[in-house]
């Protein structure tokens, strides 16, 4: 609608501004200078509104990158805890698995070393019921001594092995297990051999047939 009103916008010599209608008439007529300050008021008003626009959004990006690092941070700190706890069951699993274990084992060698006072014991019994309390401890001491010369690998191999042991072959001792009758005196013996006393020193054997050797009541150890 404006150009249809307006023709032109002219410079005049004498730096005046005049507005010309499509007619040829001439609407208004203005210093230049007047023109060209409202003309830079105007440009300098919509760049500062460019600037403030521009402001804005690098203001709002600032913080969404704030907001977006302080998201990691804290993404990064409950992985971290998460890894730390899983660790710390971890390490808690496994140090009661070696506690259930450790526990296991003692109570293993607690029953071997219960079973083997009990052989043994009757053993000494057997053997040295009605000998002197330091016959029956070397009666134990050479099944002591066998088991650490290699003769077998446990007190009941020693015991058990072929041709050695008389109660173990003709089934007394067997029978003397089973009764459970079996005199405290005998239990100390065992304990003693156990706990490597030795009162005849690293004697393989004994009998009441043999004159050498170490004698303690009936029996002659060598």
């Amino acid at each position: 609608m404006l150009a249809g009103i307006l023709s032109a916008v002219v410079l005049t010599a004498s730096v005046n501004v005049q507005v010309i209608a499509a007619d040829g008439g001439l609407i208004a007529e203005a210093p230049q200078g007047a023109v060209v300050e409202a003309a830079a008021a105007e440009n300098v008003q919509a760049l500062s509104q460019t600037v403030s626009g521009y402001t804005e959004q690098i203001k709002t990006k600032r913080n969404e990158a704030v907001k977006k690092a302080e998201e990691i941070r804290k993404a990064e700190e409950a992985r971290k805890a998460e890894e730390a706890r899983k660790a710390e069951e971890a390490r808690k699993a496994e140090e009661a698995r070696k506690a259930a274990e450790a526990a296991k084992a003692q109570k293993a060698a607690q029953a071997a070393q219960a079973g083997d006072e009990n052989l043994l014991a009757a053993l000494i019994y057997c053997e040295a019921g009605n000998q002197p309390y330091q016959g029956q401890v070397a009666v134990g001491a050479v099944v002591m001594n066998r088991l650490n010369a290699g003769y077998a690998s446990s007190i009941r191999g020693v015991i058990y092995q072929r041709g050695q042991f008389g109660p173990a072959m003709t089934g007394k001792l067997d029978r003397v297990l089973a009764s459970g009758n079996i005199p405290a005196s005998c239990y100390q013996a065992a304990r003693e051999a156990l706990a490597g006393v030795s009162p005849v020193g690293n004697a393989l054997h004994f009998g009441d047939g043999n004159n050498t050797g170490i004698k303690i009541g009936a029996h002659w150890f060598h």
